[in-house]
């Protein structure tokens, strides 16, 4: 390259950390966001003085990535363990969740052994139809629906074994919480970045890249042209699937077949993600009965999982003693709960369900309620991407750079940690080893 600049396209968890990543190499930065801030995808509010962070967009860190843990502890980012006490619902029964977790961790499991690919819906139809094997094919598809935002007749396994492996290397079994938002982490990483010199313009809509000069040219709506001898694109894959007559991007030339089919192939799934904030902590007084006819208390619940209500999963924040229940509904739930509209009733609806409360109880404990609906966010058109049958192969063929000129990150260039932080944040210092490397070779 005839000069070490670069325009990166997003300021996600992808687009900060390869911005602190070139810039501290030498190179000079300029990050473009449409948004009013960083982050993306992550989207802790900053307004609020709740109890706790309200987060909109990721929560959990999964597992113990180096990548991400590495960023945390040189920012001296506090971080504590999530509650592993989650409560299911069986059939209006309610149970600790032990067997729920070993009969989808078991199910998962046999996946390894298929010969070829296929959605999860054909491969949970290959397996035997005994009582205990049909009540495990409904566990497994609530949890793929639900964790991975992802229809069942789409995702493809092959995907789903990959995430799994790529989850034990983290022991992705444990889950754990910034004491102050996952706003903590990508502050961080803009603020080293900015260190380093990197420029962030914010409220900065692109709508073309032209890449057929010796300059990449992006173009905004503000019909500002922006110049820079590459271009490192970190946009979620549902602004980059949209039309440009629905606010996509033009890419001028066009990009290849191959990597346009890449971007047509994988999925995004949607989330709805609810934060209600109430007077007290009224859940840990609920008068619940397990499946023997024994009290229940739920004064150190964790999670709550019931497929029964509109909205199935909630969580505490626990080990925090916080008035703050989460609501959360993923792939297909969420689907349907934006069909119904009502969300707030829904939310209300569901707690009623599992706490066995009246929803005047509930609502008149009710403080403040805190929305979003990822399908409905203009900048990211979902939530994040999950794999289809055949998917693995558009996963590396969309992270391929191109002449040298377009470099490619984001959570669904990131095989097996698809759909994370974490992936995002490796697939941002992926692509700037790429550029690096480019520059050196």
């Amino acid at each position: 390259m005839s000069s070490s600049t670069i325009l990166i396209l997003g300021a996600g968890a992808a687009g900060l950390a390869a911005a602190r990543d070139l810039s501290r190499a030498g190179w000079s930065v300029t990050v473009l966001e449409a948004r009013d801030r960083i982050g993306g995808r992550i989207f802790t509010l900053t307004e609020t003085d709740g109890p706790a962070p309200i987060e909109l967009g990721a929560e959990f860190i999964h597992g113990r990535s180096p990548a991400l843990w590495a960023i945390a502890k040189a920012a001296h980012l506090k971080i504590h363990d999530v509650s592993e006490h989650y409560w299911y619902f069986d059939n209006g029964k309610i149970s600790r969740s032990r067997d729920f977790w070993r009969n989808v961790q078991g199910l998962m499991n046999n996946m390894k052994s298929s010969d070829s690919d296929q959605s999860f819906r054909r491969f949970l139809d290959s397996l035997p139809d005994g009582a205990d094997t049909q009540h495990a094919k409904e566990m497994a598809m609530r949890y793929v629906e639900g964790f991975h935002a992802a229809n069942i007749d789409r995702v493809g396994i092959r995907g789903l074994v990959k995430a799994n492996e790529a989850a034990a290397s983290i022991e992705g079994n444990r889950s754990f919480r910034f004491q102050n938002g996952y706003g903590s982490l990508v502050q961080a990483l803009c603020a080293e970045a900015e260190s380093y010199g990197a420029t962030f313009y914010l409220d900065t809509t692109i709508t073309a890249i032209h890449w057929d000069g010796m300059q990449v040219e992006v173009r905004t709506s503000d019909a500002d042209v922006y110049e820079a001898s590459a271009a490192l694109i970190t946009l979620p894959l549902g602004i980059l699937q949209a039309r440009k007559e629905d606010g996509g991007i033009q890419f001028v030339p066009e990009l290849p077949a191959a990597k346009q089919s890449a971007i047509e192939k994988l999925a995004v799934g949607n989330v709805i993600r609810m934060n209600l904030v109430f007077r007290e902590r009224f859940w840990e007084d609920a008068k619940v009965w397990d499946e023997h006819g024994a009290a229940v208390s739920f004064r150190n619940a964790g999670f709550f999982h019931n497929p029964d209500a509109p909205i199935p999963t909630w969580w505490t924040q626990m080990p925090l003693r916080a008035p703050l229940l989460v609501g959360w509904a993923g792939g297909p739930a969420a689907d349907r709960l934006r069909s119904e509209g009502a969300l707030l009733d829904q939310a209300v609806s569901s707690l009623s369900l599992i706490l066995q409360t009246s929803t005047a109880e509930i609502q008149t404990q009710l403080e403040a309620s805190y929305i979003h609906d990822w399908h409905d966010d203009a900048f990211s058109r979902g939530a994040y991407s999950y794999v289809p049958v055949d998917g693995l192969e558009a996963q590396q063929v969309l992270s391929q750079p191109l002449d040298h000129k377009l470099f490619f990150a984001g959570e669904a260039t990131c095989t097996g940690h698809v759909g994370t932080v974490h992936g995002a944040i490796q697939s941002g210092q992926r692509a700037a080893r790429e550029v690096l490397n480019t520059e050196s070779g």
